[in-house]
């Protein structure tokens, strides 16, 4: 595997979301599909260089998906709930926090009962955990 220029990365998000016609790509579904063939189109990027730009591409469209609550759901082959992301499957991730409750505390109590009740609460939470950006 060849190393990852991380700047060329950046610099070719940059560039995808500034050749972006918001006009044309009218919602976040169209602009993904438009910026997605970009960055596959671009000669300067790897094969590795372009399936990480992908990935963090695809990071930050599931996160847009789960904020406006907007897009095609799958069925998760893990726990066959609709979900919006991915990358990841947002009731698995808060499945798998609400099974480890027990195992972690900020020593108070208060604030262990608001985090939790946020994370069963909002899928959002879900983005804390495993949306990773450039």
């Amino acid at each position: 595997m060849s190393a990852i220029r991380k700047d060329l990365i950046y610099t070719t998000h940059i560039k995808a979301r500034a050749l972006t016609d918001y006009n044309i790509h009218k919602d976040m579904h169209k602009q993904f599909e438009f910026q997605k063939q970009t960055i596959l189109a671009d000669e300067l990027l790897t094969k590795d260089e372009k399936s990480e730009a992908i990935r963090i591409l695809t990071a930050n469209y599931d996160r847009g998906k789960l904020v406006y609550n907007k897009g095609t759901r799958r069925v998760c082959e893990n726990c066959n709930q609709k979900c919006l992301a991915t990358l990841y499957c947002e009731y698995c991730v808060r499945n798998y926090l609400k099974n480890n409750f027990s195992n972690w505390t900020s020593g108070n109590d208060d604030i262990d009962n608001l985090i939790q009740k946020c994370q069963l609460e909002t899928l959002l939470s879900c983005l804390l955990y495993t949306s990773r950006c450039v």
